[in-house]
């Protein structure tokens, strides 16, 4: 019985083979669920990959509306949509809506094609972002001062309303209530042939009174306008004068004596306008002081008395400048704003009597954000 048992665990022919062959049942029975589940691996990993080129592609979308929201210049309730192809291999369409003011919904929908090889990667997919915008916006007219260089301010010096300005505000002696300090880029100021657009109106205004041929002097008490002036306007004696409407000069508006302004009307100049001692000004209904490409320097006749101006002053070219105890009622625009000490500037909303450039959207802010994927 001994023997035999020794001739038994002796004998290991054929062990070699039956260990290979439960190895090879033992790796075919794991790789076929191993290779399976690779296969899906590599699946969800191009699906997720598919995803993630649609959200980005997505997003861009929202990014080049906001980019395009400045020249849109839809009005409210109003909505646009447009393509753009090739974002990350997708075409994304993009939707703009605009419910409310101040805010826009942008859906920005990033497609793919279902053209894989079969499988998950073949399905048709997109990936939409839907946000709403809350957008800053610039009104000329919006403001109390409107500067597209600097503000100097001296001092004693007070403002009620929103302050404009793209370059700096100098000197920030002064009392700022009911308003913001605000930086605004110059590209929202209106260009050129726009104010020179605006400035044609009121000289069409002007010549319904007829045309002074050269330059004009006046020295005594009188009522001007509408008329237009095809040189320059000088002013050589104290006086009163009292408009009837417009007055639009082709050259500049000069008066160093003690000059008193009323009636009805503007005065509008394509150079300078310099009042050196100007007494009052009581204008009444709306009265604009413009300088198409020059500066305006307002003085008053007398240093120890207060003036008071209410119009919508706009130099969009020059310096605005004001001497002491001061007071403007209306909206202060120009390529500079410099103020004496005690100036008081109160703003008053001009935007419905004067038809110039609509308000500009100059940029977007992101309020929410969510991510919709079918």
């Amino acid at each position: 019985m001994k023997s035999v048992m020794k001739n038994l665990v002796r004998n290991e022919k054929g062990a070699a083979l039956i260990l290979a062959l439960l190895v090879l049942l033992i790796g075919g029975l794991i790789s076929a669920a191993l290779l399976n589940h690779m296969g899906s691996g590599i699946l969800a990993g191009v699906v997720h990959e598919r995803r993630t080129a649609e959200l980005y592609a997505a997003d861009a979308g929202v990014e080049d509306a906001i980019w395009r929201l400045p020249e849109l210049e839809l009005c409210q309730y109003q909505s646009t949509n447009y393509t753009i192809y090739d974002i990350n291999g997708k075409t994304v369409r993009i939707f703009i809506e605009f419910p409310e003011p101040g805010i826009y919904k942008v859906t920005s929908v990033a497609f793919t094609d279902g053209n894989g090889s079969g499988g998950i990667a073949a399905i048709d997919s997109n990936t939409a972002v839907e946000t709403y915008l809350e957008t800053e916006t610039f009104d000329l007219l919006g403001g109390a001062l409107v500067s597209s260089g600097d503000v100097t301010f001296h001092k004693d010096c007070a403002v009620t309303g929103d302050v404009y300005y793209v370059g700096e505000i100098i000197g920030k002696d002064y009392t700022h209530t009911d308003g913001y300090e605000i930086q605004v880029p110059l590209s929202v100021f209106p260009t050129q042939e726009q104010n020179e657009a605006f400035a044609q109106q009121l000289e069409e205004e002007a010549l319904l009174g007829g045309t002074h041929t050269g330059d004009m002097t006046i020295s005594s008490d009188m009522t001007l306008g509408p008329k237009h002036i095809t040189g320059n306007l000088n002013i050589d004696q104290n006086i009163t004068i009292t408009l009837a409407g417009v007055v639009y000069v082709e050259g500049y508006i000069k008066c160093e004596k003690t000059l008193v302004i009323t009636g009805t009307g503007s005065l509008v100049a394509e150079g300078d306008i310099y009042l050196s001692k100007l007494a009052d000004y009581t204008v009444t209904g709306d009265s604009i002081i413009m300088s198409l490409n020059g500066d305006i320097t307002l003085k008053k006749s007398d240093p120890a008395d207060e003036l008071s101006i209410e119009a919508f002053i706009y130099a969009p070219n020059g310096i605005i400048s004001f001497d002491k105890d001061m007071t403007v009622i209306g909206s202060v625009i120009g390529a500079g704003i410099e103020i004496d000490k005690y100036g008081a500037f109160n703003y008053v909303s001009k935007s419905s009597s004067f038809n110039f450039p609509p308000v500009v959207t100059y940029a977007a802010k992101i309020k929410t954000y969510n991510i919709i994927q079918s």
